[in-house]
């Protein structure tokens, strides 16, 4: 027998205080104004007695002691088990830091991160609230020309993220690009929006500067709520792309810089969601199962010997992913792994199902080939996959990357083989719900 299918949905305001330290770069930089709000935004979904809430945040990341802290608080006060909540965020390169790099420097404003932690509960207690009876569509777009693998072969043999714009240098794409957009959409009982779930992958570092701003996200989401009302939440958890962004290097600086460039973006991704709009499939089955499974990630932890490389490299000045800007990657990995003090770290693997539709969330910028063989060996229907959800790792590369370099397997604390084992347990996550 078909369940009925309830959910709500609410967004919080989570624009920080200027001055904050902003995330994404190995330098300090300050935020001095706003070019658009951040935002939290949440859906609960429920059937019979399990209820499961996605949240997407327009944050750099959240460390995982936020997002269990966050969780039980949710917990708490709606009963939604800690296991059953997604925490995603967008990863815009300009919000707020929210974990410490004390080698530079930088710290998260705390009076703001405890706020943030409660609006965040607070948007999910919203949408817990305000469940009405509803129902679920999906579809599957496909965006091409704002999203590119960043890292290349060069002529020399070598591989590099983000070469130098039409360089001659560069021989080709050294990965694919996922260009699948995956559309859920959800309206209550008389038909009217309640929420839209977007999912795509490219990284979202396209403004730069020191105003505050959602990236492309945003623009998204404006333009999505132009079409669908503004009472519509729209979420866009971000898909694998720890490898991908919007760099198009057979173009020049101009094309690839400024403001233009999140608004042709995310007016992309909106054009494609209303163009698809009516052809999304129904879901005859609205039970909602959910879980998440936590396995340990070891470290590259480095030796004495290593360390004092470390504290001298990392005296340089980094002017890019050239080698000298490696040996400065390099050296903070090997720091942050040392003064963290720990040789292996949890890490948590979520889902949520509702009929046919699957929600897979990973904790780090996790690279797209990951992503992909996920979606690729799920036994549901469509199952879109997200990445930094409930923790943010670092990056997770593909076992071949380790040697093949570039500054994802560079800068990244794990084990080669990590990002496949996370394929292996979340498949093995989404057998269990889906039987």
């Amino acid at each position: 027998m078909k369940e009925k299918l309830y959910a709500g949905k609410a967004e919080a305001v989570i624009t920080p205080p200027l001055r904050v330290s902003m995330a994404g770069y190995y330098h300090d930089r300050r935020a001095d104004d706003v070019l658009d709000d951040l935002y939290a935004r949440a859906l609960v979904v429920q059937s019979d007695q399990t209820a499961a809430a996605l949240v997407v945040c327009d944050l750099i990341g959240l460390e995982h002691v936020d997002t269990l802290e966050i969780r039980a608080m949710i917990e708490n006060r709606v009963g939604i088990p800690s296991s059953h909540v997604m925490i995603c965020c967008t990863h815009t390169h300009t919000g707020p830091i929210t974990s410490p790099w004390p080698d530079l420097g930088m710290f998260p404003d705390e009076a703001y991160m405890e706020v943030l932690k409660r609006k965040i509960a607070d948007a999910v207690q919203l949408a817990y609230q305000r469940r009405v009876l509803a129902s679920v569509q999906v579809g599957h777009g496909c965006v091409e020309g704002i999203a590119f693998n960043r890292r290349f072969w060069m002529k020399d043999g070598t591989l590099r993220t983000n070469p130098p714009l039409q360089s001659p240098e560069i021989v080709r794409a050294a990965g694919p690009v996922d260009t699948e957009l995956g559309i859920v959409y959800l309206s209550d009982a008389a038909g009217d929006p309640l929420a839209l779930v977007s999912n795509y992958a490219v990284h979202p570092d396209q403004v730069g500067g020191t105003a505050l701003s959602a990236d492309h996200e945003g623009v998204e989401a404006r333009i999505l709520k132009q079409v669908l009302g503004q009472e519509c939440a729209v979420l866009c958890p971000n898909g694998c792309c720890g490898d991908i962004n919007h760099r198009e290097v057979t173009q020049p600086a101009d094309w690839n810089s400024g403001l233009q460039v999140k608004e042709r973006s995310g007016a992309a991704l909106a054009g494609e969601i209303i163009r698809r709009l009516v052809e999304l499939d129904a879901i005859s089955a609205g039970n909602v199962r959910a879980g998440s499974r936590t396995i340990m990630a070891p470290f590259r932890v480095p030796s004495d010997e290593d360390l004092s490389w470390a504290r001298k490299a990392i005296e340089g000045e980094m002017h890019g992913f050239d080698a000298q800007g490696l040996d400065i990657v390099k050296a903070h990995r090997m720091i942050k792994i040392h003064n963290g003090g720990i040789s292996e770290l949890p890490v948590e693997i979520s889902a949520i199902a509702i009929g046919d539709v699957a929600f897979v969330g990973l904790p780090g910028e996790i690279f797209v080939e990951l992503g992909m063989s996920i979606k690729q060996g799920s036994p549901f229907a469509h199952t879109f996959v997200s990445e930094l959800c409930n923790a943010a790792i670092g990056y997770v590369p593909t076992k071949v990357a380790y040697s093949e370099g570039g500054y994802e397997a560079t800068s990244n604390r794990l084990e080669p083989g990590t990002g496949e084992l996370l394929v292996e347990t979340a498949l093995d996550l989404l057998s269990e719900l889906h039987d």
